[in-house]
């Protein structure tokens, strides 16, 4: 429901003093000229009681004119209401110049009454025509509020005129009024443009919250929230308004992750600021530009109706991402890769059309980067569990009750059977897959950045768990290296053993072979901050890797796990047996104990007893409980073999 702002310049001028209010809240302003039908009414029978009052004690054609142009007023005032309302509910051109003409008739017409009361030289007249004139003007000062120029106007007019009836008024009256009409106006526009400036502030700030629920702070585009009600919009009113179909771009910039580590937040910061820029000038005006969260961003386009077309729009965003960055007098190049999917085709709801996108950027994720691939069904079927099961992830993450939970693995000392460390384990229940191992969600979660807040879920849950223990023996948590990376890893694990009581000497960090290979600053200060805690650091799955000796010795570890292929391999192949014995020897001769991975049966016990491993686990020393029912297991594990 919209009315027509007025084509007169003058009128114009009248209803435009909160320009810089949204159009939305400039319609509101203006449709509260529509809405006081009541209150015209009401001023309008003060005025016909005057009026007939006047025709009553002086009969006489001047007042018998004035009645008749107020009723006819009034009539033309509520039709000019009416019509505009209608025509608005149908989104047609609404007269309101007529409305704001008819407005400033009614208040000359007022002021004449006044004028006809003053010089009329009946006291009673006098008295009522000022009364009724003033008590108006103070209605209408709140009436109008939300066009403060307008009622600038109409007060002039009627005090106006009514200062020149009591100027031209035989009685001593007119001193008085005279004296107060001016003051009378001032303080009727105050409270006015009082109520104006009030009015306009509670709008400006409901834009603003608005702004903030709606748009992202850094680059000022439409949030994921913003997107997905204009995608509601969009398919929920069937196909745009010119018939033809719309496609959805996601956008993600590739390698921006090394860029952010390497130069920081405000080099990163600066970069996506820029791509919000630059995607702004690819696209048409009236398309859509948002940013969903971190360094993936959608598009909206209507001028992309084909297939053909999408392409070449692609394309291009491919070109424009793929020139470098200049990043304090050097240059950067990161790329960019998209996915597209066109509504209907593809999908009938928005999300739908985003799954279509999503799938269709892991294709070219896949295969190479820095390219473009429209959604195929056949082609990318095998993407849409992947793209589903990432959504169900972070709506678990979000949740307060969820799917996810810890199991511990018990890991023995083979010199005497006791568990001195239990590794945690993240298991998640799915609502409608059943129960999923950590290797089908964690790639996800990796690929997605889901693995920073996964990661820290896991370790707090584990830390605040291994502190409810009887037995004090130590907890192993699994981390990315990409939580390694993050610059403030090390001070989010020593808040989270501050606030779950659990002793640094309690936790011991497990990390794989590829944290070796991105030897990068933030994650060297990580460790060191790990280490300088008192955190055990353990380097998971040796030997599957590309670890050289120096890194190894550089780094520092306090436990190697020997990967549980090469256990399970070592009774029928002597290269993995080989293997097994070469990485406890060269652990021994660094003083660093090993702990044999995957031990199922009693032949491969002996076998990592034999080569000299330290510890072990595997299911036949201990499958993974909850921690509820470690309390009720037995901390030494009376074998056979410890006995022989």
């Amino acid at each position: 429901m919209a009315f027509s702002e007025p084509r007169s310049p003058f009128f114009r001028w009248l209803v435009a003093s909160a320009q810089d209010l949204s159009a939305d809240n400039r319609q509101i302003l203006l449709s509260n000229l529509f809405t006081r039908s009541a209150s015209i009414v009401f001023a309008s029978i003060c005025e016909i009681a005057v009026c007939v009052t006047a025709l009553y004690l002086h009969p006489g054609s001047g007042y018998a004119l004035w009645l008749t142009a107020v009723l006819l007023l009034l009539a033309i005032r509520l039709s000019l209401i009416a019509v505009c309302r209608r025509r608005s509910a149908c989104d047609e051109p609404t007269p309101t110049s007529w409305f704001l003409g008819a407005s400033v008739a009614w208040s000359a017409l007022l002021g004449l009454g006044s004028l006809l009361c003053n010089i009329s030289g009946d006291p009673t007249l006098f008295l009522i025509g000022n009364v009724c004139a003033v008590g108006v003007v103070g209605g209408l000062a709140g009436r109008n509020a939300g066009t403060p120029r307008l009622v600038l106007v109409q007060i002039v007019i009627i005090l106006g005129l009514l200062a020149v009836g009591a100027a031209l008024s035989p009685g001593s009256g007119k001193i008085v009024l005279l004296f107060q009409a001016p003051f009378c106006a001032a303080g009727f526009f105050t409270v006015a443009l009082r109520g104006h400036k009030d009015t306009v502030a509670m709008l400006m700030a409901h834009e603003s919250v608005y702004r903030l629920a709606h748009h992202d702070s850094l680059t000022g585009l439409p949030n994921r929230a913003r997107i997905s009600e204009l995608l509601l919009e969009r398919t929920d009113a069937g196909t745009p308004a010119d018939g033809q179909s719309f496609a959805v771009f996601l956008i993600d910039l590739d390698g921006f992750k090394a860029i952010n580590d390497s130069l920081g937040h405000a080099a990163g910061d600066y970069i996506l600021q820029e791509t919000a820029h630059r995607l702004r000038t690819v696209f048409h005006t009236g398309d859509i530009v948002g940013r969903l969260a971190g360094d993936e961003f959608v598009a909206i386009s209507d001028a992309a109706s084909t297939g053909e077309k999408a392409q070449l729009l692609a394309d291009q965003i491919v070109k424009t991402l793929g020139r470098p960055f200049v990043l304090n007098e050097s240059m950067v190049r990161i790329g960019a890769s998209v996915g597209i999917a066109q509504h209907p085709q593809h999908g009938e709801t928005g999300p739908q059309l985003l799954i279509c996108a999503d799938r269709a950027l892991y294709a070219v994720k896949r295969s190479g980067k820095s390219a473009f691939a429209v959604f195929d069904a056949k082609a990318h079927a095998s993407d849409e569990s992947l793209s589903l099961l990432r959504s169900d992830l972070e709506g678990e993450l979000q949740s307060a009750v969820n799917g996810l939970r810890m199991e511990y693995q018990p890991i023995v000392e083979l010199a005497d059977g006791t568990i001195s460390a239990r590794e945690a384990l993240v298991r998640w229940s799915h609502p409608s897959r059943g129960e999923l191992p950590p290797t089908t969600f964690i790639p996800v979660a990796e690929r997605t950045g889901l693995i920073l807040p996964l990661g820290e879920w896991v370790l707090r849950r584990a830390c605040e768990e291994a502190a409810r223990w009887s037995e004090p023996v130590v907890v192993a948590v699994n981390v990315s290296p990409v939580q390694l990376r993050e610059e403030d890893f090390a001070q989010t694990v020593a808040a989270v053993l501050c606030a779950c009581r659990l002793p640094p000497s309690r936790l011991n960090i497990e990390v794989t072979e590829t944290v070796l290979m991105s030897d990068d600053v933030p994650t060297r200060r990580n460790v060191e901050t790990l280490r300088a805690l008192g955190i055990g650091l353990v380097l998971d799955d040796f030997g599957t890797g590309f670890s050289t000796l120096s890194n190894l010795c550089r780094f520092s570890f306090d436990k190697l796990k020997i990967d549980g292929s090469f256990v399970r391999e070592a009774a029928h192949r002597r290269e993995s047996a080989a293997v097994v014995r070469g990485i406890v020897a060269l652990a021994r001769e660094l003083g660093i104990p090993t702990t044999a991975e995957g031990v199922e049966t009693p032949e491969q016990l002996a076998f990592v007893r034999a080569c000299g491993c330290t510890h072990a686990q595997g299911y036949f020393l201990g499958r993974p409980e909850r921690a509820q029912r470690i309390a009720q297991i037995r901390n030494t594990h009376d074998l056979p073999i410890w006995s022989s």
